[in-house]
C-alpha cells in the first residue's frame, strides 16, 4: 500500500469504530509500539492506540511508521521523514502532516463540563471574554491552546503561560506568530492545527 502523504500539508482522521481491533494484529507493530498499546488497561484506549498506528502506516507508510522514535519530551518523529502530531479523543484519532514543525489536538464536546470555571483556571483574560458560557468557543480555544504546546514539543504543559488571538472564525494566532487553523467537521468534536505562519492547511480534516 502506497502512503498517502504527498509532501502537501494535510490533516487525517480515522474513528475508532471503522475497523474491527483484533488484538492479534498488535503483534505485527513495531515493539515499542506494541508495549505501548499494551499498557493500557482499558480495552477502548488499546483500540485508540492501535487505530493511531493504523493512521501512520496508511498515511506514511508502514516503513516510516516502523521508525518512529521519540523526543525526551516525548513528542514523536521519524528520522528524516516530515513532521507529524497525532491526538486523540472518544471515538476518533487524528494526524496532521506538515514539512515544518506542528501540533494538533482533537476533543469530543463535552456539554456537561464546567468549562466556564476551567477557563478561569486556565484562559488569559482575553480568551475568557470570548467563551463565557459559549462551549463551543471553549473547545475552540482550548483545542488551538493545545495544538500550539504539541507544535512546539518542549514539554510546556502550562495553557495560562501564553494566548491565542482570533483571526477570524477559522484561524487564530499564538502570541509567538505561529498559525492555528481550526475544525469542525467532524460531528460533536473541536480540533485544531497549529504549524508556522505560511502553511496552508486544508479547510477539513480528511475522514478515512
Amino acid at each position: 500500500m502506497s502512503a498517502l502523504y504527498n509532501n502537501k500539508p494535510a490533516i487525517y482522521g480515522l474513528s475508532i469504530n471503522s475497523f474491527v481491533f483484533d488484538e492479534k494484529l498488535i503483534d505485527a507493530m513495531p515493539s515499542l509500539r506494541a508495549q505501548k498499546i499494551r499498557s493500557y488497561r482499558f480495552k477502548d484506549d488499546r483500540k485508540r492506540s492501535f487505530a493511531v498506528e493504523l493512521l501512520l502506516e496508511e498515511v506514511l507508510g508502514k516503513d516510516a511508521a516502523f521508525r518512529v522514535c521519540q523526543y525526551d519530551t516525548g513528542k514523536p518523529y521519524i528520522e528524516d521523514g516530515p513532521s507529524f502530531s497525532v491526538s486523540h479523543s472518544g471515538d476518533w484519532v487524528v494526524l496532521a502532516v506538515c514539512s515544518k514543525p506542528v501540533g494538533i489536538d482533537i476533543e469530543r464536546i463535552n456539554t456537561s463540563r464546567d468549562t466556564d470555571g476551567i477557563a478561569r483556571r486556565v484562559f488569559h483574560p482575553d480568551e475568557r471574554a470570548q467563551a463565557p458560557g459559549d462551549i463551543k468557543m471553549f473547545y475552540k480555544i482550548w483545542t488551538a491552546k493545545e495544538s500550539y504546546i504539541k507544535m512546539l514539543g518542549n514539554g510546556l504543559t502550562s495553557l495560562p503561560g501564553f494566548h491565542v488571538k482570533f483571526i477570524n472564525g477559522e484561524e487564530c494566532a499564538a502570541d509567538d506568530g505561529s498559525v492555528i487553523r481550526l475544525f469542525d467537521n467532524i460531528y460533536g468534536y473541536a480540533a485544531a492545527v497549529c504549524s508556522p505562519k505560511g502553511i496552508d492547511w486544508p479547510d477539513k480534516i480528511l475522514v478515512l
